[in-house]
């Protein structure tokens, strides 16, 4: 982990609540991992006085480039949303664990919101290591890519120009059947289960303790990157721990990925 002050060099809107934050950095976009995630100090005065954690989304190692999604859900995600080209963030990146998908034959990812976006670069990862596959023209030697994204209505999909490229099969669900199959992301994602497919997901608790509770019934387990209020972002506030059957992990550095069978359930 390092403390940066870097360039917001492009800001896109891709939903009336969310936008895609690309910063330049090459020794972040050297280093980021799936699962990762940055701390951005949303102000230079002390209001508001946390940092704000956002998983890493994409990266372009060769610019030197990576992106954040943002969704404006308070004072602090505004003022960074507000944030125009030429900006400069104070960041600490890169921090926390990253998704573990080595020796692994087929990904399924399972997404809610703005969980899209560690999975998004996940699937990146996969094609970096396999730079002449294509999906639908996938030789033996690259994983397969599953990835099921849900989202309350089809106006809140983000990101579909970035992961189609990058899906063998894309499923996307919506709770009121305004686009794709009409239903929750997980129950469309049990559709896939075998025995040769490894899980990842990132979304919402509920979403993803339901996920797990389809996983247990069948004998699976996985890996999730999970969510919980922040502090320091460092380890030291304590203030993002939750319960794991090995006792309490801190999110910020323990995680944000974890293995699910140390879960009893994603409940608080």
């Amino acid at each position: 982990m390092n403390q940066y002050v870097i360039a917001l060099v492009k800001t896109e809107r891709l939903a009336a609540d969310s936008f895609l934050h690309t910063y330049t950095c090459p020794e972040i976009a050297r280093a980021a991992r799936a699962g990762q995630f940055v701390s951005i100090l949303p102000s230079a005065s002390s209001d508001p006085l946390l940092r704000r954690p956002f998983s890493i989304c994409t990266v372009d190692r060769k610019a030197g480039t990576f992106t954040v999604l943002i969704k404006v859900v308070g004072p602090g995600t505004k003022l960074l949303a507000d944030l125009v080209p030429g900006s400069r963030v104070d960041m600490l990146a890169p921090l926390g664990l990253h998704f573990d998908w080595e020796g692994v034959k087929k990904l399924l990812l399972v997404a809610g919101g703005v969980g899209v976006a560690p999975l998004l670069l996940l699937a990146q990862e996969v094609h970096e290591q396999f730079p002449d596959s294509e999906p639908g023209r996938r030789d033996t030697t690259r994983p397969e890519i599953v990835f099921c994204y849900g989202a309350r209505t089809g106006s809140q999909f983000v990101l579909l120009d970035h992961i189609e490229p990058l899906a063998d099969h894309l499923v996307l669900t919506t709770n009121d059947g305004s686009m794709g199959i009409q239903g929750f992301c997980t129950e469309a994602a049990e559709s896939h289960f075998d025995e040769d497919i490894s899980i990842f997901t990132c979304g919402p608790n509920p979403m993803m303790n339901d996920l797990l509770k389809r996983m247990r019934a069948r004998g699976l387990e996985g890996q999730c990157s999970l969510e919980n209020q922040m502090g320091c972002t460092i380890g030291a506030c304590l203030g993002c721990v939750v319960p794991t059957t090995k006792g309490y992990r801190r999110i910020c550095i323990d995680g944000p990925v974890l293995p699910t069978e140390i879960l009893d359930e994603i409940n608080w």
